[in-house]
């Protein structure tokens, strides 16, 4: 009886493991003080840490973030409770954990608990996403219209009435050219969320990558923002299927906010002695995939929140930005198959802080796939958000 009960709890086990092993979700084992007893090859990977440091050690000590679910748990024991999610950094990047923890009980006694948990950073984001472009459509529709006849009246006025004013006119004059201006504002912030929520189709055709780039850089090194704009790109031809307008657009959002971020360290308080602002924009391949790189000495990224900066309006730059651009720029890549990373810039002489903002694109024809067939998606790395 021993021998064969034995040999049931083995193939129990094995079936219990090759199921684990199927499953995307992480899964973890505690006893009944709180302990793990059990981690899956998910939970290792979703974590970030392996079976072996986890075993032995409190939850709470081992994955501090899943302590408030746990002792959640412990209250909500007979009732059904909702996923609750977690932000935490897994490899220097912020991931969105939906964890549900199910204590395991025979009669009164608490024998332990299963925690289960997933990554739903994607999931979130996109509904994030999805509800500002629903958001958008109805600021662009509810709030452009009245803007023109507001804008033509202000200049009416100042036409009309800038001869017959003789009292404070100054001050007339400074009213209606802030109406105007004001207007203007306003109209341009309009444009850029009907821009977001009517993003025209990606029209692939075979074209040279460096052009898009070389435009992008081109037109802000002619701006004279006083920060040098280099651009590092293959001497051949780099043939790669793309929309060029689209592609363009992204590329001088992205540059744009290197500058600003390059300027506004520059009149912070922390600039080092002899600082001079750069942004080098580089474009190479490797293997099968097209790779575009923005780099700066500027602020840098935040490390918590970084991957929301994606999201819509959200920005690190206060009331000066809509916080549009990151995530029109995201909507591109995503029409290119590509995948849009954020990380810390390298270490370099003159650099010892500042962005690396990385496009990863998929190289090949638009002659080789049907007509209408999108590019195939490049394969996904640490530190990619998409």
């Amino acid at each position: 009886d021993l021998m064969t009960a034995n040999v049931q709890l083995t193939e129990r086990r094995r079936f219990i493991e090759a199921v684990l092993s199927g499953v995307s979700a992480g899964v973890i084992g505690l006893d009944a003080t709180g302990r793990v007893t059990l981690a899956s090859k998910s939970a290792e990977q979703l974590l970030g840490r392996s079976a072996e440091a986890l075993a032995g050690q409190p939850l709470a000590q081992a994955v501090p973030e899943f302590a408030a679910a746990l002792e959640q748990s412990l209250e909500g024991a007979r009732r059904n409770r909702p996923l609750d999610q977690i932000s935490m950094l897994v490899g220097g990047v912020e991931r969105t954990l939906a964890v549900k923890v199910t204590r395991e009980t025979v009669g009164d006694t608490d024998t332990g608990a299963v925690v289960t948990f997933d990554d739903v950073t994607e999931l979130v984001s996109a509904q994030r996403t999805s509800a500002w472009a629903d958001i958008a459509r109805r600021i662009a529709h509810e709030i452009k219209n009245p803007l023109t006849p507001i804008q033509l009246s202000a200049e009416r006025l100042k036409r009309k009435y800038t001869s017959v004013i003789k009292e404070d006119r100054e001050v007339f004059d400074k009213c209606t050219d802030t109406i105007i201006r004001q207007v203007g504002d306003v109209a341009r912030l309009v444009d850029e969320f009907s821009s977001f929520a009517r993003m025209p189709k990606a029209e692939l055709a075979d074209i040279d990558l460096r052009e898009p780039v070389r435009d992008a850089v081109t037109l802000h090194q002619m701006a004279s923002t006083g920060v040098e704009v280099a651009l590092d790109t293959p001497k051949e031809r780099f043939e790669i299927s793309a929309d060029r307008g689209l592609l363009g657009q992204a590329m001088t959002n992205l540059v744009k906010n290197a500058i600003e971020s390059v300027q506004s360290f520059a009149e912070s308080a922390e600039k080092p002695a002899g600082y001079k602002g750069r942004v080098e924009v580089r474009v190479r391949r490797d293997g099968a995939s097209a790779i575009i790189e923005v780099i700066d000495n500027g602020l840098g990224l935040p490390k918590q929140g970084r991957a929301r900066l994606l999201e819509p309006y959200v920005t690190t730059k206060g009331h000066k930005g809509t916080g549009l651009g990151l995530a029109i720029v995201q909507k591109i890549v995503e029409q290119h198959g590509g995948n849009l990373s954020l990380e810390d810039a390298p270490m370099a002489p003159g650099r010892t802080r500042g962005a690396l903002l990385r496009i990863t694109l998929p190289v090949g024809s638009a002659r080789q796939r049907p007509a209408g067939e999108p590019a195939k998606p490049v394969p996904k790395f640490a530190g990619a958000v998409t």
